[in-house]
């Protein structure tokens, strides 16, 4: 798990394999709304790169903003280019 900074607020960001799917999954949660779990998942198959990625939204939340699923992207895909 590392921290980056979105607009000034740290969020933790868990990157792991998942090894009963075989899938690379990186989680973004806000440790002031844990309870929530992630508010975002970038899924990416143990085979495929970042044109097979997907995002999946918490359905705990109502809404995230553009400004911040493009910065969550931008973090995903650097770990995964790596």
């Amino acid at each position: 798990m590392s921290r980056d900074t979105f607009q000034g607020k740290e969020f933790d960001v868990i990157d792991f394999d998942d090894v009963t799917s075989g899938e690379r999954v990186i989680e973004f949660v806000d440790p002031e709304r844990s309870a929530f779990g992630s508010l975002v998942a970038v899924t990416i198959s143990g085979d495929g790169g970042w044109g097979e990625a997907s995002v999946s939204i918490s359905p705990r939340i109502q809404s995230i903003s553009a400004e911040f699923m493009r910065w969550a992207l931008d973090v995903a895909h650097s770990k995964i280019a790596g």
